[in-house]
């Protein structure tokens, strides 16, 4: 019912004018079927955005979890890989912002998802911070929820608004403008 749903939103259908009926159809299944297996559509959407968000969330983790000394370069082709991912999940991913508008449930999801990879993101930057690579003027807490939220925000109105031959250029200077949010006052601190 998951690829069935999603394959539905990728052919243009809005998630609000899914009817469970069409969905286990879909699937192949009985309507019935798709209340064993969820609570209700805001649950299923839920469950796809959770999958969706694991992509994202592993290709951001191998920037963090290996050497990323490396400029901006390496960060940029994290961040392609990001919007190549959020490319693949566009339809659910938008189907996320527009529920999130009028469903708590998944608008609670949705903050939790992102606020708990920047809670993440705060743990990596003060290590960087305790190693040195990041000034001690710089916040953690904020620059994470800054960085994650600005993001995830500009990859979606990225991909919902340019066609994919724009992503390298874009993913370099998001990069970019990530990069000097985590490291601009290290840089220039060692340049002085």
């Amino acid at each position: 019912m998951l690829e069935a749903t999603e394959s539905l939103l990728r052919d243009g259908r809005r998630f609000t004018e899914l009817a469970v009926e069409s969905i286990a159809s879909a699937a192949g299944v009985a309507r019935s079927t798709f209340y064993v297996q969820f609570s209700d559509k805001s649950d299923l959407l839920i469950r796809l955005a959770a999958r969706a968000t694991d992509e994202l969330f592993a290709a951001s983790d191998d920037w963090w979890e290996h050497d990323h000394s490396g400029g901006t370069g390496p960060l940029a082709e994290v961040m392609l890989r990001m919007t190549r991912i959020y490319r693949r999940h566009a339809a659910v991913l938008g189907a996320v912002a527009e529920v999130a508008g009028y469903d708590e449930a998944v608008a609670a999801f949705w903050r939790q998802r992102l606020d708990g990879y920047a809670e993440y993101m705060r743990g990596q930057l003060e290590a960087e911070q305790r190693s040195g690579r990041v000034a001690p003027e710089v916040d953690p807490r904020s620059t994470a929820f800054i960085v994650v939220w600005s993001v995830e925000r500009s990859v979606a109105e990225h991909v919902r608004a340019r066609a994919p031959r724009h992503d390298p250029a874009f993913s370099r200077q998001l990069a970019r403008t990530a990069w000097l949010a985590i490291y601009a006052d290290t840089t220039q601190r060692d340049e002085r």
